[in-house]
């Protein structure tokens, strides 16, 4: 009875380093897993199945699509940029010309003369409205830093020479003291209640001390500006000008430009078509050419982004978009699931462009200023809309390309494909 025992127990242990092997190479269990969320939160039930796939591949390559929003983003921002250089000189324009100098000529004159002779002026065919403006040259110090500049009078009430502030509303001079431009003020390092010394280089040349009496935000060059009756008393004079703002009748200026002419104590007539004129053909070429450089930079950005992207992701899930299509799936929806993706990453990346586009436009406005012009940080919401409308368009064209190298997948060599 041992010896059976003996051999009974042989047998078991036989058996079980025979069985060892096999339960070493079963496969380990399978993981268990819960539901995080109810059913009824989770987003089976608000998207699709192929905006499944699309969400899951974004979120598989975050560098990746990190980078093609990225980039889509600048491509807005460069376009803002431009079309804010574009429309911050058509803004500069009517500023200047439109709400600040409203006049249609300036009469000068040699010599300084009495302001009666604007009713002179006011006389003359054609001439609706005539007002007197003096100008003398001065020299403006504090401290060690000086600047040239022409320093303007004009009456109260003006309605053709008028001062605008950077809120596009008319400036009230003072009574007494000096108003100077912002960009002279902080190149002098002056503010309100200030004391700056100005020489006198008409007439009688001395040096007063004037007080900063009020800062004007203009856009062109620099200048001071006094009140008429200020300026005179200033001077030791009488109220005087040297030259009459005048608007025209346009039916007759020819005959308003005769009678200039036949007045002897006229040195010139300056019109302000002719001046608008000039400046504009001295700002268009330089930004018509920016414009148009930084437009079709921004396209090449956002067509060479949308594609390469849509190449590198094709080229990766080829073998998954085939088994698709032999799945039943249309070629519209295999290119949705493609594409998809894209689209999602470009409207994600405009209000990043937006504020970026902003950021740089602010760059560009501070760079910009300088003593001989300024502009105004002014975007307007159509630029926003217009800029993300040539990135979405050039993003739809890249598209249409990838679209007939889906078209024209090889469903057989994909398949055949090994892993």
């Amino acid at each position: 009875s041992a010896f059976a025992a003996a051999i009974g127990a042989l047998r078991g242990l036989r058996e079980v380093v025979n069985l060892a092997p096999a339960v070493a190479m079963q496969p380990p269990a399978p993981p268990v897993f819960r539901r995080t969320l109810p059913l009824s939160l989770s987003a089976a039930g608000l998207v699709s199945q192929p905006m499944r796939m699309m969400l899951r591949n974004v979120a598989h390559h975050p560098v990746r699509s990190f980078l093609t929003a990225f980039g889509m983003s600048l491509a807005t921002a460069i376009l803002i940029v431009s079309l804010f250089t574009e429309g911050t000189m058509e803004q500069l324009v009517d500023v200047t010309y439109f709400l600040a100098d409203r006049q249609d000529a300036t009469v000068s004159f040699f010599e300084k003369r009495p302001r009666e002779v604007a009713f002179q002026i006011a006389r003359l065919p054609g001439v609706l409205n005539a007002e007197p403006n003096r100008e003398v040259q001065v020299r403006i110090r504090n401290g060690h830093v000086e600047r040239r500049i022409i320093l303007r009078a004009r009456p109260r009430g003006a309605e053709l020479n008028r001062i605008i502030d950077a809120d596009l509303r008319p400036v009230v001079l003072p009574e007494s003291g000096l108003a100077i431009s912002d960009m002279l003020a902080k190149i002098l390092k002056v503010r309100v209640g200030d004391t700056v010394e100005v020489d006198l280089l008409d007439s009688e040349r001395r040096t007063v001390s004037l007080p900063v009496a009020a800062l004007v935000e203009d856009y062109l060059g620099m200048r001071g500006m006094m009140d008429e009756e200020a300026l005179a008393r200033l001077l030791r004079e009488a109220p005087m000008a040297n030259g009459v703002s005048v608007s025209l009748d346009k039916n007759r200026r020819d005959e308003f430009y005769a009678a200039v002419k036949a007045m002897p104590a006229v040195s010139s007539l300056a019109l302000q078509t002719a001046s608008l004129a000039t400046f504009r053909d001295a700002v268009a070429l330089l930004v018509t050419t920016m414009s148009s450089i930084y437009t079709g930079l921004a396209a090449v950005i956002a067509f060479g982004v949308v594609y390469n992207n849509a190449r590198v992701s094709l080229s990766e899930r080829a073998r998954e978009l085939a088994s698709l299509r032999v799945l039943g799936f249309t070629r519209g929806e295999v290119l949705g699931i493609l594409l998809f993706e894209l689209a999602l990453l470009t409207l994600i990346a405009q209000p990043p462009g937006w504020a970026l586009g902003y950021g740089l436009a602010w760059i560009m406005k501070t760079n910009l200023a300088g003593e001989l012009m300024r502009v105004r940080l002014v975007v307007d919401p159509a630029i926003y809309v217009f800029a993300s409308a040539i990135v979405i368009t050039a993003a739809v064209l890249s598209a249409l390309i990838v679209r007939r190298r889906v078209n024209r997948l090889d469903l057989v060599a994909v398949l055949k494909t090994r892993d």
